[in-house]
């Protein structure tokens, strides 16, 4: 239908520009036809339209048939009467195509606004249908490693990381009520409100805040995906607190935010690309 409509715009505005070249010629050839007149000459090639203009002629010297003598020519108002009627016909028509534009714009433009509403309506139907899926995901995997950090790796004292390993977990567990199991020897949480993941969060950056003698490189996924969070950990990722694009995504359906997350970076596994990303908190 809207390809229809463009079309006749583009008809109508053809049809008004041959009008006004029709316009134009006969201005022309009433001019000629005039000069033939004033000079007394018979110019046959003009035959062809002497019956149209001498029906104007005699139209236009019902209302005016005043004349006067100029150099020994008669000239007549009723030419310039049918002259000023083409002129007149001429910018009537200019208006019209004016009009016609302007008739188009405000179509295509009214056209573009009901697509864009009709396309921003669609756009917050697929957001609300995506949120309501995402909003399904709510168990989550935090999976945490640790290392000495490299300052103390040097010195004499012995870091005891079985029990530095302990003040963590239990340190966890007092604040989050959860238990660890212990997966390729690191440790596994797992949670199952995604949607109170910051007070988690709150937990996890006083660890890495802290002034232990260890490193912690801490993955979290949504979903429980156990390979990709393995796939996460062999990065190794110290002080921070990463995850992939998954969880990164639904993250931001969350109805309230401590914590943004920023890309960390793409890795290279095997055949397959790894975006990650990691939380930092609002400050």
């Amino acid at each position: 239908m809207n390809s229809f409509i463009i079309k006749l715009f583009e008809w109508i505005r053809s049809f008004i520009y041959f009008c006004r070249i029709v316009c134009v010629f006969f201005i022309l050839m009433l001019l000629l036809y005039w000069i033939q007149n004033l000079t007394n000459d018979n110019w046959a090639w003009t035959n062809f339209i002497k019956p149209f203009l001498d029906f104007l002629l005699v139209s236009a010297e019902k209302i005016s048939n005043f004349s006067f003598n100029f150099f020994g020519a008669v000239f007549e108002i009723k030419y310039l009467l049918v002259l000023v009627l083409f002129l007149v016909i001429f910018y009537i028509l200019k208006g019209i195509n004016y009009l016609i534009e302007g008739v188009e714009i405000f179509y295509k433009n009214t056209r573009n606004l009901y697509k864009k509403g009709e396309q921003n309506k669609l756009n917050k139907k697929l957001y609300e249908e995506r949120k309501q899926e995402e909003k399904k995901l709510v168990k989550y995997s935090v999976y945490i490693k640790t290392t000495i950090k490299k300052k103390f790796r040097h010195q004499e004292i012995v870091i005891d990381m079985d029990n530095q390993n302990k003040i963590m977990n239990d340190f966890i567990k007092s604040k989050t009520a959860t238990t660890h199991s212990v997966l390729n020897g690191a440790f596994l949480y797992q949670f199952d409100n995604f949607e109170r993941i910051d007070s988690v969060l709150d937990v996890l950056f006083k660890l890495i805040n802290s002034s232990a003698p260890i490193d912690y490189a801490i993955c979290i996924q949504i979903e429980n995906n156990f390979e990709q969070l393995g796939k996460l950990m062999e990065l190794e990722l110290y002080q921070k607190v990463y995850m992939a694009a998954d969880t990164a995504f639904r993250y931001k359906f969350n109805e309230s935010h401590r914590y943004y997350t920023a890309q960390v970076g793409l890795f290279q596994n095997k055949e397959k690309t790894l975006e990650v990303h990691e939380f930092k908190p609002i400050l």
